[in-house]
């Protein structure tokens, strides 16, 4: 229940934003994040079946997770800076 309660919370947070590419880039976060969740539920682990050079493995939710990363990062520390905001 608690989880359900974080995860409404963090939509409900992202969906407030002002800024777009904020709110983008929170939303990127929580589709991986719930994407890997499933994943775990489902089957006990995450299912890893992208290789990426010779040591990685990763999975959509993975890089869904870290787009959503940079978006955000764009956001709060370019856009912002550009805007005057502190």
């Amino acid at each position: 229940m608690l989880v359900s309660a974080f995860w409404v919370g963090l939509f409900v947070y992202a969906l407030k934003m002002r800024e777009l590419w904020g709110r983008i880039g929170v939303i990127l976060m929580l589709i991986g994040g719930g994407m890997n969740i499933f994943e775990r539920l489902r089957y006990g682990y995450v299912v890893d079946n992208w290789k990426l050079g010779e040591l990685l493995y990763n999975n959509l939710a993975d890089y869904l997770i870290v787009a959503g990363l940079v978006v955000y990062g764009y956001s709060y520390f370019v856009r912002r800076r550009r805007s005057g905001r502190d």
